[in-house]
């Protein structure tokens, strides 16, 4: 491992090129950096254009305005701070948001009131908005100044400003921002438009079609080059209170900068342009910003007759995809069409500041003739790409996605559990960073695919080996439970941990559950315009040209069948056939199509439809064919309410969520009546896996592994206790029928309460589970102790037999009771005579307690 010296080196500036290619070292180094920002923030073009007030079709209205300037309140500023992260970069004043938090009750009215001024008068204290710029490496070995992306440290009462700002906006942009725009507005995901984007590049890879052509878009310095006067006509645009363009304009404009070169803070100048990334309201100010793009794009398309859409585009007008920076345009494979794209790009510059990078921005094709393509490759300069492409985090595929195109997951599980090679992590401390590390790093993906079910089997492989591995380098490991045992929830006798397969198919169901429900959503209505063509998702057929993301979907059909129900109302959206709303299921399971037709219904009828003054509207001799059908004589519409789609588990209905999914398709186990004891609160997780095992009874006691590997009697001819040397090394034994480990336990069993209970594991564990859901912190207490004497016998136990170390009774009962003693300490107690009492047990004075009085 590198030392910290080492790895402080590697932070280091030794040299640098500026944009000009001049090389620069030593001192020298810092002076250059301070110069290419000084001048890239500190000067200002001039605006060509100014959007026309007829770009801004969307705008607030006058009572959303006035909303959003109302009076701040000092609640409001503390949410804001509180909201602020304690592990976030402190400003040039040096002061965290923990220490803010920390001090709130002495300097929480004066911060409040501080910042309350600022809202009231427009004025913002000149050095609140100083701004310390360090420079975070984008390559692993940078070279020019280029190579370093600018990152903003604001101050924690600044922040505090912005985040007031940013939380009374982000409210109000799906109000004014199109659906073509997924970033940082609620509701929306990002998942939306890279479906979009792979539907529309399906079969990019083959000729045929109508010509088409797609643009990647990269900009140039994006945050960091927008003009402010046009930030300001923009939010006019959009109908922004006066008062409120105000308060943005002040954040955004008054800032100074200074640079941290190799710890050290050099520099200070005046901005001119940009927005701060670092800075809590720039998300949303940049997303109103390239709703303008859009804005031109719509508005060019419908006075421009040159310009035609991509295939499979005009029913929703899509020109472009946007989240963030992140662009993609699309068009008819014609150099109109380009020009036209182009044309809008360079007014949106003019405009804006924002210049596409020709160098990092790519031009796709699909049946374009070769000079048409040479063509457009002259009218937008970009480089030609191929699939597959990175977007948005992921492969951009054409076909259907293969396992190598899945590599870098695992490659970036197998990196991450490198970098803990070496660490002595206990089982417990491995299984956290299971579940809150490795088994995040594919969610993203699963959200958007289906995965190859060799990746999954792979990447639970690598979680299974680092938490059981005996090696330092995590390769192998014997497992000691199954891991179907262990994907259950601790309820159940599990670990928690979420499979792979059915965390991916719980994301994917949230795409199902959208379009059923019509979610405002760019990528549903593409689906039902150009997928479902008026057809029921449950009865739409796999056709042999749909794209792979959406044949994927389609086959996990028949797990979403049994859990989507339709909970109604008056009837109107609810398929009268094809939907669950019924006892029975679905009609259509009974009635064919043929019948219905003939019946005289169609096949797209609502129950409404069928359900008149009160009764079915169905044949008579329907009742004779399908005696099912005489079940629904007791459903009866609510005409003042409308259908509701719900999650069906069992007999519950439930609002859909990907974690209630997830919960139905996973396998399931009985619940256990030991978890509590086991798993509580302010629990020692070392000690909770090891009871764990014990409850499970798989702790590698000499009877247990023999009962796995005969093959290891003859290195085990001696199965007697290491402790007592007289019975058979077993659980029964250990805990605490051997001599030696029932007197650790009775020297230790009075400061549990348990003075009076046998000795016995099954009596300990019986009087635990009696008291398992108790919140007593005298029974607290009582679990702490079990699970730490369980624990310190089978240390000294192993210290034994692999390392031929001892202690005495003595000594094991000294570290027991100083590991609970320790703990109590960090733990907050309710104020009361019995907490009082049981500090006076454990000899912990008022000055070693955390106490919130509540």
């Amino acid at each position: 491992m590198a030392s910290n010296a080492q790895i402080f080196r590697l932070k280091v500036i030794d040299v640098i090129t500026n944009t000009e290619g001049i090389l620069f070292e030593g001192e020298n180094v810092a002076k250059a950096i301070v110069a290419h920002y000084e001048k890239f923030l500190g000067s200002e073009d001039d605006i060509a254009i100014r959007p026309s007030h007829d770009l801004f079709s969307n705008k607030l209205n006058e009572a959303d305005a006035l909303h959003m300037v109302r009076p701040v309140t000092s609640q409001e500023v503390k949410l804001a701070m509180f909201s602020i992260g304690n592990d976030k970069a402190p400003g040039p004043d040096g002061y965290s948001a923990a220490f803010f938090k920390s001090a709130w009750d002495i300097i929480g009215v004066d911060v409040s009131n501080a910042i309350i001024d600022f809202f009231n008068t427009g004025k913002l204290l000149r050095e609140l908005n100083n701004t310390l710029i360090v420079l975070i490496p984008k390559k692993t070995t940078p070279l020019s100044i280029t190579d370093y992306r600018p990152i903003a440290c604001c101050n924690v009462v600044y922040k505090c400003i912005s985040k007031i700002v940013a939380d009374r906006i982000k409210g109000y942009l799906n109000r004014i921002v199109s659906i073509n725009q997924s970033a940082f507005i609620p509701g929306r995901k990002i998942s939306d438009n890279i479906l979009l984007t792979q539907e529309l590049m399906h079969n990019y890879h083959r000729n045929y079609g109508p010509p088409r052509c797609a643009f990647k878009v990269d900009i140039q310095k994006a945050y960091d080059t927008v003009h402010w006067s046009f930030l300001k006509d923009v939010l006019v645009g959009f109908g922004f209170h006066s008062r409120f363009v105000h308060w943005i304009m002040t954040c955004v404009s008054t800032p100074a900068y200074s640079l941290c070169v190799n710890g050290e803070v050099h520099g200070y100048f005046k901005g001119r342009r940009g927005l701060r990334q670092g800075d809590p309201l720039s998300p949303y100010l940049f997303t109103l910003v390239m709703e303008i793009l859009t804005c031109i794009l719509q508005h060019a398309s419908r006075v421009d007759s040159s310009f035609k859409f991509h295939n499979k585009c005009e029913k929703q007008r899509i020109i472009n995809l946007c989240f963030a920076d992140d662009l993609f345009l699309f068009a008819r494979g014609e150099v109109q069409s380009a020009s036209f794209i182009m044309d809008s790009l360079t007014s949106f510059t003019n405009m804006s500041g924002l210049v596409p990078s020709l160098q990092k921005s790519t031009a796709f094709f699909c049946n374009v003739s070769d000079h048409v393509r040479e063509a457009i490759l002259n009218v937008m300069p970009f480089e030609e790409g191929h699939l597959p492409v990175r977007y948005l985090g992921v492969p951009l595929i054409s076909t259907r996605l293969l396992a190598k195109d899945c590599n870098v997951l695992v490659e970036r599980m197998e990196k991450r559990i490198g970098n803990w090679k070496n660490k002595l992590l206990s089982f417990a401390g491995r299984l956290q960073l299971i579940i809150s590390v490795l088994s995040a790093l594919h969610v993203y993906w699963s959200s958007v695919f289906i995965l190859p079910a060799s990746i999954i089997k792979e990447l639970e492989a690598k979680m299974r080996n680092f938490l059981w591995s005996q090696e330092a380098s995590f390769h192998r490991g014997k497992a000691k439970v199954a891991w179907n045992a262990i994907c259950v929830p601790k309820y159940e006798g599990g670990l928690g941990i979420r499979r792979v397969g059915d965390v991916n198919k719980a994301l994917m169901a949230s795409h199902a559950w959208s379009i059923l429900n019509k979610k405002d959503s760019l990528w549903v209505a593409w689906i039902h315009s150009y997928r479902l063509k008026q057809c029921n998702f449950w009865t739409c057929k796999v056709v042999t040209n749909c794209s792979w993301s959406w044949r994927k979907l389609l086959q996990i059909r028949p797990f979403l069948r049994d859990h989507i129900w339709s909970k109604l109302g008056d009837g109107r959206n609810t398929s009268a056939w094809y939907d669950s709303w019924s006892p029975i299921g679905p009609l259509a399971n009974y009635i064919s199509p043929r019948v219905i037709s003939n019946a005289g219904f169609m096949l797209n009828a609502k129950v409404a439809d069928v359900h008149l003054h009160g009764l079915w509207s169905w044949p008579l001799e329907w009742r004779t064919r399908f005696p099912t059908l005489n079940q629904l004589d007791t459903i009866h519409l609510q005409p003042n309410s409308l259908d509701r789609l719900c999650w069906k588990d069992g007999d519950d209905l439930k609002e859909f969520s990907s974690s209630i999914a997830w919960h139905s398709c996973r396998s399931r186990d009985q619940d256990v009546d030991w978890v509590n004891i086991v798993w509580f609160a302010q629990c020692i997780p070392r000690h909770a896996f090891l009871m764990w095992l014990i409850m499970r009874r798989k702790l590698l006691t000499q009877d247990i592994i023999l009962q796995w590997d005969l093959s290891r009697r003859k290195n085990m001819n001696m199965m007697c206790c290491l402790l007592c040397y007289e019975n058979v090394d077993s659980h029964e034994h250990l805990f605490f029928e051997c001599s030696f480990s029932s007197k650790v336990w009775i020297m230790v069993r009075e400061k549990a309460g348990m003075a009076n209970v046998d000795q016995k594991w099954s009596s300990i564990i019986s009087w635990l589970k009696a008291r398992g859901r108790s919140k007593s912190a005298a029974h607290f207490v009582s679990k702490l102790v079990v699970g730490a004497t369980a624990y310190v016998i089978w240390q000294e136990r192993n210290a034994r037999l692999f390392r031929n170390q001892t202690r005495p009774p003595d000594t094991i009962r000294d570290t027991i009771l100083k590991t609970i003693r320790y703990k109590l300490m960090g733990v907050k107690f309710r104020q009361c005579t019995n907490v009082a009492r049981l500090r006076g047990v454990w000899g912990i004075g008022e000055d070693n307690v955390n106490d919130d009085g509540g």
